[in-house]
C-alpha cells in the first residue's frame, strides 16, 4: 500500500481537483478531510472535514463500499455512485486508492470522473399507472460480477407493493427486499447487456408477513434495468378472474390439491381433450394421467407423456403454479399439447441427418458416428473399417437417361449395400454417388466378405423401367487404428484406396498401403504432365491400315492417339486415356484427333477411308456433331471418307439422346461403327436401335481362332449376322496368315492387324499405301 506522502503530497497535479480525502476506522470510512474544487463541485457542498455519515446516501454508500473493498485488498477498487437530478440519474465512476499514513489509519483518495454517464427516466410514466415501477443499477464486484442491484428510482406502486414509503426504498439493495434464495438477482443479471424482456414470477414474505406474488417484467437499459412489477397476490381478486381464465382457456388446465395431487377442477378444454367426463377427471390424480404413474409436480416446459381415456399417448408441457386454493395449496398446471410438434422436429432432425433421396444417413451423422467409433476405440480398443464407395458408370446413366432414372439407381444401390451389412454396420450416402460404410468392430475376414460382397452385388444389373443397366463399384478401404485414428486422416486414407481401385479398371476393392500416398501424387503428377503436353502439341497419332479381305488392298487406316513423354518414353494409351477421361481433357483432345485425321486423310487417294474413336466422355459432350462437323469443313475430306467408332459403353442405355447423336453424325454422310463387338452383355439390341455401318470383332476372339471353339463360332456369328444385315464386319488383331485365311473362308469383309502393319506415323501411313501391292504377297 503507497504512503500518503508519495501519492498525494505534492505528486497528483491536475488530478486532485477531483480528489477527496477520507479518513477511515476499523476498516470504514468515517470523514471526508477535504477535497479538490471539482470534487466540491461534483458533491454540490462543503466537504471540508465532514463526516460522512452526514452525506447524502448516493454518495455515501459507494464510498463505503470502495473502503471495505480497498482497505481489505490494499489494491484500488471502484464503484458507481448513480445520482438523480430532475429525472435524469446521473452515474459517476468512483475509485479509490488506499493510502499508508505512518502507524495511524490507513487513508482513502477517492477521485471523481470529470464527467457522468446520463440516463433519462420517464417519471410520468411511473406516476400513471398502479403498477410497481423501478429502475435498478448493478451492484459489481472487484471481478466484475454483478453481486446485487440497488433501487435508483421506484414509484409510488413499488412502495404500496412493499408496504414501505418510496423514499425509503431509493437506494435499498435488492437484496434486502428479496430474499437471495429466490434467485431474482441471477435473473436480472442475465439481461444485462440483451434486449430481450424478461417474465418470471416470485413469490416472498413481506416484512409484516404478509405472503406477496410478483409478476415481474424486466428489460435493460445500459446498465440499468427498468422492471414492472404487478401483485398478483391478492386472493380475492385472483380467485375472481381466476374463473374466467381457467374456464375458457383453449390450453387444458387444471387444480390440484397440492398435497394429494387429486384434481380439484379442470377445465372444458382438459375434458375435451383428454376425452375423461368431468367426473372421471376429478376422481382422478396426477398419476392416473402419467405413462409412468409419477405424481409429482413439473419443472416449468417440462415434456411427459400422458394417457388419454381412449389410450392413445400424447406428449405435453406442463405448466404449473402454486396457489392458495378455499385455503389450502394447490398447484393450478397448464398443458400444452406438443405431440405433433415433437414429430415435427423428429422429422427435421431426421432431415438433417439422412439423404433425402435414400434416406441413409448423410455426411453429417457419418462424420458423427465415426468419431464415435474412434472414441469407442480409445475406451475399449474396439476396431472398425471405414470404406469409400464410388460407383463406376453413374455419370453415364445419369447423362443418357436423365436425372429421375440416376435418382432411382441410387435408390437400388443403397438397399443393395445395406443388404450386404451386418446388423451393426451403418452405410451412408456422401453426396452424388458416393457412399461410405462403417464396419465396426470387424473380425479378420469380415471386411473382405463384406467388401465382395457389396462389388457382386452392384455387378449385377440394375432394372430402370425397360432397361438394364450395368454399373459396378469401386472400394477404398481404411482401418482403425493401423491406417489411422483420426477421421480426417481414415478418409484421406480411404479415399486414395479408392482413387487407387478406380484407376486399375474399377469393380474391385483395395486397401490403404502407405505407398498409395506417393502412387496418388505420380497420378496428379501425370495428370498434369498429360495437360502441359496437350498444350505443347506433344500427342501424335499414328495409323494402322485396314485391309480388305478379298481384294488384300488397303481400305483406310485407324488413327491411334500417341504420347512420347520427354522423360519416360512412349506413354501407353490404357495409362493415358483412362486419365484424360477422368479428368475431361478428352473433349478438347478428341476434338483435336479428329481434325488431326480429317486434315491427314485428306492427302489420300480416294476412297481410302480414317477411322477414330469416340470416348464415351466425348460421346455425351453436347458439341460433337458439330466439333465433326468443324473438322471435315476445315480438312475438305469428304464425309464418307470418315468412320467414327463408338464402344458398347457409349451406347449402355440406348437413350434417346444417344440414338439421335448417332443419327445426327450419321446426317452428316460420316460412318458409324461398333467398336469391341460381342464384348458387351446386350450388343445384338444395340443393332435393333440403330443401323451401324461396320461391326468390329475383338481382338479377343481373334487370337483364339482355330483353337477355341467358342470363339470360333461367335466369330462365324457375327460374320453371319452381319453379312444378314448387310453389314461391313471387320476383325482386329489379326497377327497370323492362318488367322487371314479362317476369316477369309467364313466371309469376313475387313482385317486389321500386326500382319498387315502396326501403328505408324502419318508419312510412314502413305508410303504403305505406295506399297500397297505387296499386302498381297
Amino acid at each position: 500500500m503507497p504512503s500518503y506522502d508519495d501519492v498525494v503530497l505534492g505528486r497528483l497535479g491536475r488530478l486532485g481537483d477531483r480528489c477527496a480525502l477520507i479518513t477511515t476506522r476499523d476498516g470504514r470510512a468515517e470523514r471526508i478531510l477535504w477535497g479538490g474544487a471539482g470534487f466540491r463541485d461534483w458533491f454540490e457542498d462543503e466537504i471540508h472535514d465532514r463526516p460522512l455519515s452526514g452525506t447524502p446516501d448516493e454518495i455515501r454508500r459507494p464510498v463505503e463500499e470502495i473502503a471495505v473493498r480497498a482497505l481489505r485488498s490494499g489494491e484500488p477498487a471502484s464503484a458507481r455512485c448513480d445520482r438523480i437530478t430532475d429525472g435524469i440519474v446521473t452515474t459517476w465512476s468512483l475509485l479509490g486508492v488506499p493510502l499508508a499514513k505512518g502507524g495511524g489509519m490507513p487513508l482513502l483518495l477517492i477521485h471523481v470522473d470529470e464527467e457522468g454517464v446520463r440516463t433519462e427516466l420517464v417519471q410520468a410514466m411511473f406516476g400513471a399507472t398502479g403498477q410497481g415501477l423501478m429502475a435498478v443499477g448493478a451492484i459489481r464486484d472487484a471481478e466484475g460480477s454483478v453481486v446485487d442491484f440497488k433501487i435508483v428510482a421506484a414509484n409510488q406502486g413499488t412502495a404500496e407493493i412493499f408496504r414501505r414509503p418510496a423514499a425509503s426504498l431509493q437506494w435499498q439493495r435488492l437484496g434486502d427486499l428479496v430474499p437471495p434464495r429466490l434467485g431474482v438477482t441471477g435473473l436480472l443479471s442475465g439481461i444485462l447487456g440483451r434486449t430481450e424482456r424478461a417474465v418470471f414470477e416470485t413469490a416472498f414474505p413481506r416484512a409484516d408477513g404478509t405472503m406477496l406474488h410478483l409478476k415481474v417484467e424486466a428489460r435493460a437499459i445500459g446498465d440499468l434495468i427498468a422492471v414492472a412489477m404487478t401483485d398478483i397476490g391478492d386472493i380475492k381478486a385472483r380467485e375472481a378472474s381466476f374463473r374466467f381464465l381457467f374456464e375458457n382457456n383453449p390450453l387444458p388446465m387444471w387444480l390440484v390439491d397440492g398435497e394429494t395431487a387429486r384434481f380439484v377442477a379442470v377445465n372444458e378444454a382438459a375434458v375435451s381433450h383428454y376425452g375423461y367426463s368431468r367426473e372421471a377427471f376429478l376422481a382422478r390424480g396426477l398419476s392416473d394421467l402419467s405413462e409412468s404413474g409419477l405424481s409429482g409436480f413439473a419443472r416449468d416446459g417440462g415434456l411427459h407423456r400422458h394417457l388419454r381415456a381412449d389410450g392413445s399417448l400424447i406428449e405435453v408441457t406442463l405448466f404449473e403454479r402454486s396457489l392458495a386454493f378455499e385455503g389450502r395449496p394447490a398447484v393450478l398446471g397448464a398443458a400444452i399439447d406438443v405431440t405433433e410438434q415433437r414429430r415435427a422436429e423428429a422429422r427435421i432432425t431426421h432431415m438433417a441427418h439422412h439423404d433425402a433421396l435414400t434416406g441413409l444417413p448423410n455426411r453429417v451423422l457419418f462424420s458423427a458416428c465415426l468419431i464415435e467409433a474412434i472414441a469407442e476405440h480409445a475406451r475399449t480398443g474396439a476396431k472398425a473399417a471405414l470404406l469409400c464407395l464410388d460407383l463406376d458408370k453413374f455419370k453415364f446413366v445419369n447423362d443418357t437417361l436423365g436425372h429421375p432414372a440416376g435418382d432411382a439407381l441410387l435408390r437400388q444401390v443403397a438397399e443393395r449395400i445395406t443388404a450386404c451389412l451386418r446388423r451393426e454396420d451403418l452405410v451412408a450416402r456422401l453426396g452424388g454417388d458416393e457412399f461410405a460404410v462403417l464396419l465396426r468392430n470387424p473380425d479378420a475376414g469380415a471386411v473382405e466378405t463384406i467388401t465382395g460382397r457389396i462389388i457382386e452385388a452392384l455387378a449385377r444389373p440394375v432394372r430402370l423401367g425397360d432397361r438394364d443397366c450395368q454399373i459396378g463399384v469401386s472400394i477404398g478401404i481404411a482401418r482403425l487404428p493401423e491406417h489411422g485414428t483420426e477421421s480426417d486422416t481414415l478418409l484421406r486414407n480411404a479415399d486414395l484406396a479408392l482413387y487407387r481401385a478406380k484407376a486399375e479398371g474399377g469393380s474391385l476393392a483395395h486397401c490403404f498401403e502407405a505407398a498409395m500416398d506417393s502412387w496418388a501424387r505420380s497420378r496428379r503428377r501425370r495428370e498434369t504432365d498429360l495437360h502441359e503436353a496437350f498444350a505443347r502439341c506433344d500427342l501424335a497419332l499414328a495409323y494402322q491400315p485396314v485391309v480388305d479381305v478379298r481384294a488384300r488392298t488397303i481400305v483406310g487406316f485407324e488413327a491411334l492417339l500417341r504420347w512420347h513423354h520427354p522423360a519416360e518414353g512412349m506413354v501407353p494409351p490404357a495409362e493415358f486415356v483412362p486419365l484424360a477421361e477422368e479428368t475431361g481433357l478428352i473433349v478438347p483432345i478428341g476434338a483435336w484427333v479428329l481434325r488431326q485425321a480429317c486434315a491427314e486423310a485428306s492427302l489420300w487417294a480416294d476412297p481410302v477411308r480414317v477411322a477414330v474413336n469416340l470416348s464415351p466422355v466425348q460421346f455425351r459432350d453436347p458439341g460433337l456433331v458439330a466439333t465433326v462437323r468443324e473438322a471435315l469443313a476445315l480438312s475438305g475430306l469428304a464425309p464418307q471418307r470418315l468412320e467414327l467408332e463408338v464402344t458398347e459403353s457409349v451406347l449402355l442405355a440406348a437413350s434417346e439422346a444417344n440414338v439421335a447423336t448417332l443419327h445426327a453424325l450419321r446426317d452428316l454422310g460420316v460412318r458409324i461403327a461398333m467398336d469391341d463387338f460381342g464384348t458387351g452383355y446386350c450388343s445384338l439390341s444395340y443393332l435393333q436401335k440403330f443401323p451401324f455401318d461396320k461391326i468390329k470383332i475383338d481382338r479377343s476372339f481373334v487370337s483364339r481362332l482355330g483353337e477355341d471353339p467358342h470363339s470360333t463360332a461367335i466369330v462365324r456369328a457375327v460374320i453371319g449376322l452381319g453379312a444378314s444385315l448387310g453389314i461391313v464386319t471387320v476383325a482386329e488383331g489379326v497377327e497370323t496368315e492362318a488367322q487371314f485365311a479362317h476369316l477369309r473362308e467364313e466371309g469376313c469383309g475387313e482385317v486389321q492387324g500386326y500382319l498387315f502393319g502396326r501403328p505408324s506415323p502419318a508419312t510412314a501411313a502413305r508410303a504403305l499405301m505406295q506399297r500397297e501391292p505387296d499386302l498381297a504377297a
